[in-house]
């Protein structure tokens, strides 16, 4: 299940609607992040489910935001085996 998050209620409301008219399960609650003492601070966040592509282009589209760059994990760097030995003369 992925996350989107909306700083405007109103803006959140006509993705759930985008997403809930194609089939997608979506719950959305308001969550503050820490430090923020102003509850009109705290972000609107969608949970989706299937969580796809197809998502993401709606995001964008419409506004929202996804955490640390949201989407798909990148694939893992491919590190040595050992460490490398330089050749100083």
């Amino acid at each position: 299940m992925g996350e989107i998050f909306f700083d405007e209620r109103e803006d959140a409301e006509v993705l759930v609607v985008a997403l809930t008219a194609r089939g997608y399960g979506v719950s959305w609650t308001r969550e503050g992040f820490a430090g923020e003492d102003d509850a009109d601070d705290r972000a609107w966040v969608l949970r989706v489910e299937p969580f796809d592509d197809d998502v993401v282009a709606l995001v964008d589209a419409h506004g929202g935001w996804l955490p640390r760059g949201g989407g798909s994990a990148a694939a893992p760097l491919e590190l040595p085996d050992a460490p490398r030995r330089s050749k100083r003369g």
